[in-house]
């Protein structure tokens, strides 16, 4: 049996493909509309895929533009609400009675006022009969509001230790529940006084102010 080396073997098939291409293709291109039409079509094509090449980039922008364009419409419209928002409530707080207009004042002052932060928790451990064993005022930066301009609420924290009895420390903090500053109360323990029936109460908790 004859063998035949594998790089004739590769020749003898890429002969035989080139013989099927001739076979097949080469009568298609003697027809005499392929002859007219091919170079106007293949320059067509050539000039479609260089065209789309050339401008894909550019609709690319254009696309990155139109999604930019929409989330700022987006952002533009949150800010006209919010805006309209802020005029509504304007309008709404200066028809509100000169009352309640205390109210708000006293529960939210426009400055700091520590004296009254202070004198309003010893106020509370006077009214409930407890003894006020230790007030820390946390540290922060002192700001005033600015005139004109729409206030920030700031926080101001504290840490208030007083000893009574249950009923005692009980009262004292629904005096602060109901003082005319507003007052949160963000942790509190109680731990028993050794040889005695008094509590201790620490209590840690914010005021309010605007900037």
């Amino acid at each position: 049996m004859n063998y035949l080396p594998r790089e004739k073997k590769f020749m003898k098939s890429k002969s035989l493909l080139y013989f099927r291409y001739f076979s097949y293709i080469k009568p298609i291109a003697k027809l005499p509309i392929v002859k007219n039409y091919a170079p106007t079509i293949f320059t067509l094509l050539t000039a479609t895929l260089l065209v789309f090449f050339a401008i894909k980039p550019t609709l690319e922008t254009i696309l990155v533009l139109q999604k930019k364009l929409a989330d700022s419409n987006e952002v533009l419209q949150k800010i006209t609400n919010k805006a309209q928002n802020l005029s509504l409530g304007r309008e709404n707080y200066d028809n509100l009675d000169s009352s309640i207009k205390n109210k708000i004042s006293q529960a939210v002052p426009d400055t700091v006022n520590l004296k009254s932060l202070i004198s309003l928790l010893e106020q509370s451990a006077r009214l409930s009969e407890a003894s006020i064993s230790a007030l820390q005022i946390q540290p922060f930066v002192m700001d005033t509001k600015i005139e004109e301009s729409i206030g920030t609420i700031q926080e101001i924290s504290f840490i208030f230790n007083v000893e009574g009895n249950y009923d005692k420390l009980t009262l004292l903090l629904q005096n602060l529940k109901t003082s005319s500053r507003l007052i949160s109360i963000d942790s509190l323990s109680l731990s028993k006084v050794t040889d005695s029936s008094s509590l201790i109460m620490s209590l840690s908790g914010k005021a309010y102010y605007l900037k």
